[in-house]
């Protein structure tokens, strides 16, 4: 789920909000595999949909509300159930304008907005807001007003001293369970296991399997009154022990946790989190601006690059300054042993994984949200283990991006410039056109300084492809001075890197591509008129009405087209750098829409409703980016009508029925 900035403090404007996955998965097998084509609506996979969560946070005053009747289905069901589900649209423009969908906009993906998508496959996504974003009567107001328009009331009761982030998440939990099970002769159904969920989709179904997003979701109340000590022994074994309780719960639910979104918009002390606000223009620098408050910094900004929590193998860092001439650069140095008082997050990786016992009941991480470190520790760690799998003939552990974007980087320079300063600056959005002309600048000065202080192993492992004996003084920016990486992909450290998406490939991993327009890039400069106007000509040498049509003969329209290129650019770069140079390029991408996410969603599909007409106009649209942009070779012998209901379906569906257990 994405959250914006409003205003100058980010604490008093956002609020964050986590996600439970559905899975829902419609029609009989035959049905499920056909094409989407005039007049008959065709399935989707989704690896992040929110489609419980504003009718939660709307019709149930308290998580207690549920939780105290979850033995009692038929009180919930005739309390909370809901026969007459219907698309909540304030406003048909803004939804029609890809505006950003909050809770007094239009919804995207109810039950409603999934009626008639037999055969579909979509992971469902429950997040409790993250309390340290509601903590004062200032917070709640601004988020009334600017955030998600979340009721006052229901802000109140989230931020309470009795309540709790799990207590949430179970709230929505037996809310999302009691909820009517037809709409308008669509069965939708949260899937207990893999044959419970493989019964629903063959039988007909809407098939939802449960997700959380953000580890704060583990939290109780012991752990939330004492967040701020949790690396220290002030909070002490009962922190761990809480956590690591719920975790258990969470296994012993009756309908199994497919994956969790580890880290989300604040720091939860477990993992390390990436930046996850911005807004054009003003507000970008008043943002800016606000990272400057201590009180910012101790919840988000002097976290990022903080990693997985007791780490992988001892690399432990800490905030120091070094004086590089008349310059002061803040970078991370290592700690060592007895600076560091807590492996939690390593602990809470151990047991979601069931490391254990061998892997057998895995409750998969999702890497979204993780900072640049975090990330590349955990895909050591996991390419550690698959190595060992691989040779004992056992299964590998996937690694799971659920909703993400690309930022057009190779490793070097996106951990060059997405650790400190940039967590919590945008020099790279500011000042665009000249970030990347590397002369003797500060850039420069701090890629040596932070390499420096790497151990030899450390700069294999966070910058790949570099021997071990790699000189400190390496520039990644070497023979790519005036190149403007920021051309076509949003370049901030929560879009992934072109070394992640093989790391993603190698372990059989899924990669869901995220439909907000900023995470795609769609607002990057060379997006501009000038390149507007030549792509119209290109457009207009290659489009022939007669071969470019939808399947129902209708035309398509060059502003259609050019809504597309953002997502096109994304799908064809991860086909690119994938590592594949073959057709299996294409089986390991898939949509992860964050719809109910509050984002801005790509025009041509703003709600889940829209998703059949889009993978139509998504086949021909392919085609035209292929001759474009020279891009044939990447297809690798498949049609557009393949490689896209690869995309949008049977990915997602194969890799949820193989994954998702009993």
């Amino acid at each position: 789920m994405l959250y914006l900035l409003r205003l100058s403090n980010w604490k008093n404007c956002l609020l964050s909000y986590g996600s439970l996955i559905l899975l829902c998965c419609f029609g009989n097998t035959a049905y499920a595999q056909q094409s989407t084509v005039a007049g008959k609506i065709g399935p989707f996979s989704d690896f992040h949909i929110h489609t419980s969560f504003k009718n939660y946070y709307r019709r149930v005053e308290s998580p207690d509300s549920t939780i105290k009747y979850a033995n009692q289905p038929g009180y919930l069901n005739k309390k909370y159930g809901r026969t007459n589900w219907i698309p909540f649209t304030k406003s048909e423009k803004n939804k029609r304008n890809g505006k950003e969908s909050n809770m007094a906009n239009y919804d995207q993906s109810n039950y409603a907005n999934l009626t008639g998508l037999g055969g579909s496959v979509l992971c469902m996504s429950i997040t409790p807001p993250e309390k340290v974003m509601l903590a004062t009567k200032g917070d709640r107001w601004l988020n009334l007003h600017f955030v998600t328009h979340m009721p006052i009331k229901r802000q109140e009761v989230l931020a309470a001293e009795n309540n709790s982030s799990f207590k949430e998440f179970l709230g929505e939990y037996y809310y999302a369970i009691n909820q009517d099970s037809v709409h308008n002769g669509t069965k939708i159904l949260l899937a207990k296991n893999n044959a419970d969920l493989k019964r629903i989709v063959n039988s007909g179904g809407i098939g939802m399997v449960m997700t959380a997003e953000g580890g704060h979701v583990l939290f109780g109340n012991d752990v939330l009154s004492k967040i701020d000590s949790i690396k220290a022994a002030g909070c002490g074994e009962p922190c761990r022990q809480e956590i690591f309780s719920n975790i258990t719960k969470l296994r012993n639910l009756p309908h199994r946790t497919f994956f969790i979104t580890v880290a989300h918009f604040g720091w939860n002390k477990m993992f390390g989190n990436a930046k996850s606000l911005d807004k054009p223009g003003l507000r970008r620098g008043l943002l800016t601006a606000a990272t400057l408050s201590d009180d910012l910094k101790k919840n988000l900004f002097a976290k990022y690059g903080e990693g997985i929590i007791g780490c992988v193998h001892g690399d432990l860092y800490k905030d120091t300054v070094m004086t590089m001439g008349k310059q002061k650069i803040r970078f991370k140095l290592p700690y060592t042993a007895d600076q560091y008082d807590t492996d939690l997050g390593y602990q809470v990786m151990h047991r979601l994984l069931d490391a254990e016992n061998d892997f057998k009941a895995p409750i998969y991480m999702d890497t979204k949200h993780m900072d640049l470190k975090a990330r590349f520790q955990y895909y050591h760690y996991i390419d550690s283990v698959n190595t060992i799998r691989k040779a004992q003939g056992k299964s590998l552990i996937p690694i799971i991006a659920s909703h993400i974007g690309l930022n057009g980087k190779k490793r070097p320079v996106a951990m060059a410039t997405g650790l400190y300063p940039l967590r919590d600056s945008y020099e790279e959005l500011i000042f665009g056109p000249t970030f990347y002309k590397i002369q003797a600048n500060e850039r420069d000065l701090y890629w040596r300084a932070y390499t420096q202080a790497l151990k030899p192993k450390d700069r294999v492992m966070y910058f790949g492809g570099l021997a071990k004996n790699t000189p400190a003084s390496l520039n990644p920016f070497q023979g790519t001075a005036n190149y403007n990486t920021l051309g076509w992909f949003y370049p901030w450290g929560i879009n992934f890197c072109d070394e992640e998406v093989k790391a993603i490939y190698d372990s059989d991993g899924i990669i869901g591509l995220n439909l907000d327009r900023r995470i795609l890039g769609f607002t990057m400069p060379n997006y501009n008129w000038r390149y507007k106007k030549t792509l119209r000509r290109l457009f207009n040498d290659v489009y022939n009405a007669d071969d470019y049509k939808l399947a129902d003969g209708s035309a398509i329209t060059f502003e259609d087209y050019y809504r597309s290129e953002p997502l096109l650019r994304n799908i064809f770069h991860v086909i690119d750098v994938c590592g594949r140079e073959d057709a299996s390029a294409w089986n390991h991408i898939a949509i992860g829409s964050d719809y109910d996410g509050f984002i801005q969603p790509i025009q041509l599909a703003p709600s889940a409703e829209y998703m059949p007409k889009f993978q139509e106009k998504m086949v021909v649209f392919a085609r035209l980016f292929t001759e474009i942009h020279n891009k044939q070779r990447l297809l690798y012998g498949l049609s557009t009508r393949v490689a896209m209901n690869k995309f949008f379906y049977t990915n997602g569906r194969d890799f949820v029925f193989k994954y998702f257990q009993n």
